[in-house]
């Protein structure tokens, strides 16, 4: 989700105590058993072809205009949070297609939060015989192992999302205790539509995005999303690896550096992009995504945001995109949505954050 992050204030959490302490969870986690026909078995890293057969299946109906890459499901399944063979479980049929998943990954950043993420989905050839009752029902007691296992004392959750359309999902998880906790606005711009010139600030420079930036480009993103619901710190290696993927596109981000108190180049601000060729034809036309729009606490009220954010919009245009997407919460307190709107973005979609929380 991108999000222009300007400032809020942190409320002081409760006190609690350890998430041990709190959460009781099974010892003993049995496979589902939903499905006459279907074997049911952890995966590994084999699985990955047919996982992600399985994905563009569900989510050609669940989410028809954006994709899972198969390079991103490698590196989920790399990440050192992760461990398959006990975090994850699949359903396969007679032919040995995979049907269903399901996956409780505990986040690997816990400053104020400790996070579970439950994801999953159900072919929709087999959807309405309790497949996914049965996948939520495996998630959250793998996801309370996990939360029961920690002890830290910060709130935890178990947080699943979905699109506005899968009424079907939504249900599921309310029916099951999950609250709506969030909306998140998915709006696209025109790129035929002017672009305004905003003057830069000065006391910056804008620079392309680049190898050396991409350090202070990871502590500039932390600053700016401190406030941020539900957000955590990026660790080095999930940065790192998020420049790794394809779909990343340097040359049409941006950052502003100014000197810090001792003369070193910072990054202040940031805007990132990224181009997934693959979703234009769903959507029926071509566009960059912006995936991040951030600035740092003290720099925030000089316009960096939509100078870097217009900026990059022109260079979409002169690469020739239809139009330009991101995603932003629709409660935000930073005044984001309206950032936006008055840039010439409007929403096109929405999707749903459903929390558990202890």
């Amino acid at each position: 989700m991108s999000e222009a992050v300007f400032g809020s204030a942190a409320a002081e959490p409760a006190q609690l105590a350890p998430l041990s302490e709190r959460i009781s969870a099974p010892r003993e986690l049995p496979l589902p058993t939903a499905g006459a026909d279907l074997h049911w078995r952890t995966a590994g890293h084999a699985d990955i072809p047919i996982l992600h057969e399985l994905m563009r299946a569900a989510g050609a109906v669940d989410h028809p205009t954006s994709s899972i890459t198969r390079q991103e499901i490698e590196l989920a399944f790399n990440a050192p949070n992760f461990t398959p063979d006990r975090d994850m479980v699949l359903a396969l049929d007679p032919s040995g297609r995979a049907v269903a998943y399901g996956a409780a990954t505990l986040d690997e950043v816990r400053e104020t939060l400790v996070q579970v993420s439950l994801d999953g989905c159900v072919h929709p050839q087999r959807r309405g015989e309790g497949i996914g009752t049965a996948l939520l029902a495996w998630q959250e007691a793998r996801g309370r192992q996990h939360l029961a296992a920690c002890e830290e004392t910060l709130p935890g959750w178990l947080v699943s999302g979905a699109e506005e359309s899968t009424t079907a999902t939504i249900h599921l998880l309310h029916a099951h205790g999950y609250e709506t906790a969030r909306w998140w606005l998915e709006l696209e711009r025109d790129l035929a539509d002017p672009i305004p010139e905003i003057p830069l600030d000065p006391a910056v420079r804008l620079e392309s995005y680049g190898q050396r930036w991409t350090e202070p480009a990871r502590l500039a993103c932390n600053a700016a999303f401190r406030d941020h619901w539900g957000s955590q710190p990026s660790t080095a290696r999930e940065w790192a690896e998020g420049e790794t993927l394809e779909d990343f596109r340097p040359d049409l981000s941006l950052v502003a550096v100014a000197p810090d108190a001792n003369g070193v180049d910072q990054v202040v601000a940031l805007v990132t992009s990224s181009v997934t060729k693959e979703d234009w034809e769903a959507q029926g036309y071509s566009f960059g995504y912006v995936g991040t729009v951030g600035v740092r606490p003290e720099w925030r009220g000089r316009g960096l945001a939509p100078a870097l954010l217009t900026r990059v919009l022109h260079t979409y245009r002169d690469a020739g995109f239809d139009k330009a997407l991101l995603d932003v919460d629709s409660e935000s307190l930073t005044g984001a949505v309206g950032l936006y709107e008055r840039l010439g973005f409007r929403t096109v979609r929405r999707s749903v954050s459903l929390i558990k929380s202890f």
